[in-house]
């Protein structure tokens, strides 16, 4: 991603919804009074009648204070916006993800032998345990999942608490310029009230690349650029800075960074270029230093890396937040330049994610940005390269895709292309027009269930990696 200010989302409108139930109702029947009315009712029954009026009352008045703390929380345009008071009065909010969990560790774990007080342990291989999470998910759980959503604001708000809790959503993005990030308190407690409130572990990412793309600057501070670090040709440098992001970002419950940046730089004026944000010019230069930082970054295994911009941004000059680049190299020179240090970093065995940006490989697919191309995604990424771990799509919500689809198209066909972690939701009206196209493309047959299967392990996957999903208890990897 790019460190401007994302493009502002539209806000959907709600329809009322009309229960069909109501009109099966029988008309209402006359009720017969207990007493005449002029005959006031015996004492004790006065009295219970009252008793009960109180206790309405009362309640009443708790369901209004859950409301009020609630609104102050988040703040009265959001109580009265369009998730507002389903939001606000949804009370089952806490610890979501225990009982899918939990139900699948039942499943997995064998119950003690009567007359024991010792339970057997159980070998679980981790692709064994996600296959049965997978298992006891409904589509629209592991629709969330595919998505990585953005907010504005410093506080749970009910937009967010929307796309979490109604719409399952895999992944939050902390974005320094939708105001995400004021204080160090502040951000970790976010952090933790959005794990709590998730029906699966989330993946919480930032791009922490350092230099000019520094989320953590007014926290943590200045970082060095990715090339003040090629510069040193030392990837003991690149290591350490990765073991100080890895440290940085797990404090505040951050596990997934969108970095680093493994753009062969070949283009004087582009924005990777001007704002430092790749290792150099050298494909061995770039895959070392890009080797060293992501083993430092993710040898505590509580922090994911990224590599980015697949299929390569390093020798273009337009930026895909604002147009479509278009990247002339030769297969030859792909497979030299670009794809070289992906290459050697995939066979090392050690990427789990990998973010496909949006242009267009004129040696591969004239006609569609990479995205959007089963070629480019598929064909190279995945059978050329040999990369099986999660693919990332940089934000549906840039100029270079929003030229060639909607928003909720698009959503469809990167999953279409290969692609299994969607970027640029940030409203919840955003998030149900992504998954309707989806399900759209389901129905008409363009994607199965079981290609929706197949990302969603990979991300999940990824998240045991993150240390999110721990094998259920009394039980030991095989």
């Amino acid at each position: 991603m790019k460190p401007t200010s994302p493009r502002p989302s539209e806000t959907s409108s709600n329809e009322e919804i009309t229960d069909p139930k109501q009109a099966a109702l029988s008309p209402a029947r006359k009720v017969q009074e207990p007493f005449p009315s002029e005959t006031p009712p015996p004492t004790h029954i006065a009295q219970s009648t009252m008793s009960i009026a109180r206790g309405r009352a009362l309640l009443l008045i708790a369901l209004l204070c859950v409301v009020l703390i609630n609104t102050l929380n988040a703040g009265a345009m959001q109580f009265i916006g369009p998730q507002g008071w389903a939001s606000t009065l949804d009370l089952s909010s806490t610890n979501g993800h225990a009982n899918l969990l939990k139900n699948v560790d039942q499943q997995l774990l064998q119950t003690p032998t009567p007359g024991t007080s010792s339970r057997r342990v159980t070998r679980i291989t981790p692709q064994q345990y996600i296959d049965t999470i997978v298992n006891n998910m409904t589509l629209d759980m592991k629709l969330g999942q595919m998505l990585i959503v953005q907010f504005v604001g410093p506080t749970y708000s009910l937009d967010l608490q929307s796309m979490i809790n109604q719409y399952h959503v895999g992944a939050v993005l902390i974005f320094d310029a939708n105001q995400n990030i004021v204080s160090k308190a502040q951000l970790k407690e976010l952090v933790q009230q959005m794990q709590k409130n998730s029906p699966l572990p989330l993946a919480i990412a930032t791009d922490q690349e350092g230099g000019y793309v520094n989320r953590l600057l007014k926290l943590d501070g200045q970082r060095p650029s990715a090339a003040s670090i090629g510069a040193t040709n030392n990837p003991e440098q690149a290591r350490a800075v990765g073991i100080q992001d890895a440290q940085d970002l797990s404090y505040y419950g951050i596990n997934l960074n969108l970095a680093p940046v493994i753009d062969v730089d070949n283009n004087s004026t582009s924005e990777l270029h001007l704002d430092q944000r790749t290792y150099g010019n050298n494909p061995t230069l770039v895959s070392q230093m890009a080797m060293a930082y992501l083993q430092g970054l993710q040898q505590s295994g509580k922090v994911v890396g990224t590599l980015k911009h697949f299929p390569g941004l390093g020798a273009v000059a337009v930026d895909p937040h604002l147009g479509v680049p278009q990247l002339t190299h030769t297969k030859d020179q792909l497979e030299q330049i670009d794809w070289a240090p992906y290459r050697t970093l995939i066979q090392q065995g050690n990427v789990h994610a990998i973010m496909v940006t949006h242009e267009i490989v004129t040696a591969i697919d004239r006609t569609q940005p990479s995205t959007l191309s089963s070629k480019v995604v598929t064909g190279i990424l995945r059978n050329e390269l040999h990369y099986q771990g999660v693919i990332i799509t940089d934000s549906l919500t840039m100029q270079s895709i929003i030229d060639y689809v909607p928003e909720d198209q698009a959503a469809a066909l990167t999953i279409e292309a290969g692609s299994d972690l969607l970027m640029g939701a940030s409203t919840p009206g955003n998030v149900a027009a992504m998954i309707a196209g989806i399900k759209q493309a389901i129905q008409a047959g363009t994607i199965s269930e079981q290609r929706i299967d197949a990302s969603v392990r990979r991300i999940l996957m990824m998240k045991y990696e993150m240390g999110l999903l721990p094998l259920p208890k009394n039980s030991s990897a095989s």
